[in-house]
């Protein structure tokens, strides 16, 4: 009997704690609440079961919509202390979202007793289009950006858009916080092949397209375009089988319009691009072999996304005589110069270019005028064995100071860009180049 009675208490003190259990869970979880949804905003009114803390409610008041960072307007207002009013407005597109409201460990009274809870709020928005891009010119080989204000559904858009192109439907995948989303508001429309230039289309978006809320386009638009002209290349440099062309040729690209990208391939060398206009350029990376032919591919991408025809076209480097004396400046990460005998070198040198504010002339030149010695009054520096390359930009020696000592701390840069663009040597150096190099030897500078 003793035994009983001690199970009975037992089992009284198990039931009171699961009673408290289901209770305080009853209190967090059930709540009752009202809702309306009209055109991207939500109010929604929400009834505790506990008196809840009133301040701060917001910062346990979550919204999850189905592309993160979209932005939300969030307000309240409580009616009393067990219930609040809240209004939630979209406020960027794409709007209607269906959106998941937390309510995370907002305080009641009862300081061991706090609410969780979470509901799907289905936005609703009529669906419209906002943008088309390109408005009026395209591509022939597209595509045409659509943007709705709005989700619209995979399952039925293809057949309400209809078209002469015969088009590919997709919608845009985007990347938020490192994770992948499909956005069904932005559509991207390609031609099933490729169509003519300076032609005509039509894109019908019809009545009754879908959005996910349900809700469906009210109104057929009718998007007229026109494909673009096919940008030409008219004019190259070296032009086609020229001969005796520099060992360090700026290959030029002249087009009919504006370039947006494009690319200059030459076999066996990589190089920079830039673009300027209807102009672009390739410098090699480094010097050409001589008396060589070289395949030249080049193809351009208007702003319009049109591509030209693909331009081939060769030319020949000039030939070098056994005894043809010339100079190699690399300015790549270790600075040097390289003297040549024909395709033989005689001479390297350890050098410094021009730091990256203040850079070297690249190209190709010809030695001029020399002197034995100058001093700055700009920089406050001198050197010896000064040999111009062109304009201000010399060979010469290490910097002098102003009572003509060498500087020892530039001294120790050789090898890297340290100067103001001239190209400095060693002493030794610098009166070898001065005493053996003579005027009008043709120098190759590259990077």
């Amino acid at each position: 009997m003793i035994f009983s009675k001690h199970i009975k208490k037992y089992i009284l003190a198990l039931g009171a704690i699961i009673l408290l259990l289901c209770l305080t869970l009853f209190f967090q979880r059930y709540h009752r609440y009202q809702i309306e949804v009209d055109d991207g905003e939500a109010i929604l009114s929400i009834q505790f079961m506990l008196p809840m803390n009133q301040e701060k409610i917001e910062n346990y008041l979550k919204v999850y919509p189905q592309i993160p960072k979209t932005k939300y307007l969030l307000d309240y207002k409580w009616e009393s202390n067990t219930q609040v009013r809240l209004k939630i407005a979209e406020l960027e597109y794409p709007k209607g979202q269906t959106i998941i409201l937390k309510v995370e460990g907002a305080p009641s009274y009862i300081p061991f007793l706090k609410k969780y809870f979470s509901m799907t709020i289905p936005f609703q928005i009529e669906p419209m289009i906002q943008q088309i891009h390109p408005e009026e010119q395209i591509s022939t080989e597209g595509p045409i950006k659509v943007s709705f204000n709005t989700f619209m559904d995979p399952k039925t858009i293809d057949e309400y858009i209809e078209s002469s192109m015969n088009l590919i439907l997709e919608p845009i995948k985007t990347v938020v916080d490192n994770k992948k989303y499909t956005d069904y508001s932005q559509w991207l429309l390609y031609p099933n092949q490729k169509l003519k230039n300076d032609q005509s289309y039509t894109v019908i978006f019809k009545e009754g397209l879908e959005a996910q809320n349900g809700k469906k386009m009210k109104e057929t638009m009718i998007k007229k375009f026109h494909t673009v002209s096919k940008p030409q290349i008219v004019k190259t440099t070296p032009k086609e089988d020229e001969t005796w062309v520099s060992l360090y040729p700026k290959i030029r690209i002249e087009t009919s319009e504006p370039i947006e990208k494009g690319y200059i391939f030459i076999e066996e060398m990589k190089g920079k691009i830039q673009i300027q206009g209807n102009k672009m350029e390739f410098l090699p990376e480094g010097v050409l072999r001589p008396d060589h032919i070289y395949q030249v591919q080049a193809q351009v991408t208007s702003f319009a996304g049109e591509k030209s025809d693909i331009s081939s076209f060769t030319f020949t480097t000039m030939p070098l005589k056994e005894d043809f004396l010339w100079v190699e400046v690399s300015l790549k990460e270790y600075n040097e110069v390289i003297i040549y005998q024909g395709t033989k070198e005689i001479r390297r040198m350890k050098a410094s270019g021009g730091r990256p504010e203040e850079p070297t002339v690249l190209g190709t030149f010809y030695l001029q005028d020399r002197g034995p010695y100058f001093f700055s009054e700009r920089f406050g520096e001198g050197a010896t064995y000064w040999v111009r390359i062109i304009d201000q930009y010399l060979f010469h020696g290490i910097p002098r100071d102003k009572n003509w000592n060498i500087i020892e701390e530039e001294e120790k840069k050789l090898g890297g860009a340290a100067s103001h663009g001239c190209i400095r040597l060693s002493e030794e150096d610098a009166k070898w180049f001065y005493d053996n190099i003579p005027h009008g030897t043709m120098v190759i500078i590259h990077e």
